[in-house]
């Protein structure tokens, strides 16, 4: 039965599990639990004064969810806020004002940081330096992590995984609290190689990034941006392979978005596996516009598509830098699924990155998708994307006629 029929005959109403997220950043959103959130926000005088209300002088203050194909901040506007370093919606792209700046390069260590984070190759290449930097501002303790693994239930989340774990600190803060029986960690390789020996086995994976995100305009995509922007492609296949090749973990997730720096991963894959690498269990996280050729090969190479419904809502989001091609190919579930092969629950899995939280979301993007082409049927979602071990279960209402989805009730 594909989607569109089971749309038609779809029940109003089902329990189903628990979700656990595949892709999320649990250390970083608790650090900012209580920082201003403009996500939704479409209006740039109503961002500000957000901004003013909730921040506070005399430190710095990180501010999240900044989408900036609704508007951007001039120097002007940054002269009005209270000490602030802005985050894009994807947590690639920042910007700050001269309050922050002047409150940072109080800390030498961190002044090459906010300096630099405004330059897209850089800040591309020091992702993780920088998501490090913004969570010691605010710091993550057993507090936050109650605030947010409480938020987590409320949307229907029991477990997830934090793809960027910052340090052994924080790993023992998720140890001391309980969390990190509900939490598999990911990191990246200079902070892996810091960690003791008994903190390294408490890692599931290491996480490699070879391109940017639509926000900041820093995917690598075979065509460019508009204005003549290019993505930024973090990684020759040669460099990508030398890589994969010093890592001595048994699960690699690799942060590709665009076409060509999927593409740069599948071709890299290839290559080591003939010439007899014994190549490691793989994910390739996003991946919003493979192709169906692409796809192919790495359904054949053994990868696991690690992706994100709601970033369905690209296509809406971003239609102001995407053409009409990219619009239409981005979260290709149906090729995957009905072409290719890939199953949801094996190897194509579901998580949300944050953007947003939770099942409503979610499960509006995958079954009222703003193309036909990224629908999923309720039952490849509860397959990719819920729990297997019976911890609790989700009461939810399909209004197929409005193209709604309410949460009627989270049973833990």
């Amino acid at each position: 039965m594909n989607s569109i029929q089971e749309i038609d005959k779809m029940v109003r109403k089902r329990k189903i599990p628990l979700l656990h997220d595949h892709h999320n950043h649990p250390s970083q959103y608790a650090a900012f639990f209580d920082s201003p959130d403009l996500s939704g926000v479409k209006n740039k005088e109503r961002a500000i004064s957000i901004i003013q209300e909730s921040a506070e002088m005399g430190k710095v203050n990180v501010v999240l969810g900044w989408n900036n194909s609704y508007y951007s901040f001039d120097i002007d506007d940054l002269k009005k806020l209270p000490p602030v370093i802005i985050c894009n919606l994807s947590f690639h792209g920042f910007l700050h004002n001269q309050k922050a700046e002047e409150i940072v390069h109080e800390r030498r260590e961190d002044s090459e940081i906010l300096e630099k984070m405004e330059d897209p190759a850089w800040m591309e290449s020091n992702l993780p330096k920088i998501m490090g930097f913004l969570i010691s501002i605010e710091g993550l303790d057993e507090n936050r992590l109650d605030s947010l693994y409480d938020f987590y239930l409320d949307k229907g989340i029991w477990s997830t995984e934090d793809m960027l774990l910052p340090s052994e600190e924080a790993l023992q803060t998720y140890v001391s609290s309980g969390y990190s029986e509900r939490t598999d960690f990911w990191t990246v390789l200079p902070t892996y190689e810091k960690m003791s020996e008994e903190a390294k086995k408490e890692i599931k994976g290491i996480k490699i990034f070879t391109d940017g995100a639509l926000g900041p305009k820093t995917a690598a995509l075979e065509e460019k941006f508009p204005d003549d922007v290019g993505g930024e492609l973090l990684h020759t296949e040669e460099s990508l392979e030398k890589l994969i090749e010093r890592i001595d973990k048994e699960k690699i997730a690799i942060h590709a978005i665009g076409d060509l720096a999927i593409k740069t991963v599948v071709e890299s894959l290839i290559h080591l596996d003939k010439k007899g690498v014994d190549l490691p269990e793989i994910r390739i996280e996003h991946a919003q516009f493979i192709d169906e050729k692409t796809a192919k090969k790495a359904k054949s190479l053994g990868i696991t598509l690690s992706m994100q419904p709601n970033f369905s809502m690209d296509s809406d989001h971003y239609s102001d830098r995407l053409s009409e091609k990219y619009l239409r190919s981005n979260n290709p579930f149906r090729m995957l699924i009905d072409e290719v092969g890939f199953i949801p629950g094996e190897d194509l899995i579901f998580g949300s990155d944050g953007m947003p939280h939770g099942v409503k979301g979610g499960l509006k993007s995958s079954l009222f998708p703003p193309y036909p082409g990224q629908r999923l049927t309720l039952e490849e979602f509860i397959d990719g994307y819920c729990t297997k071990d019976g911890e609790g279960s989700i009461d939810i209402e399909i209004d197929k006629d409005e193209g709604k989805i309410e949460v009627e009730e989270i049973n833990t």
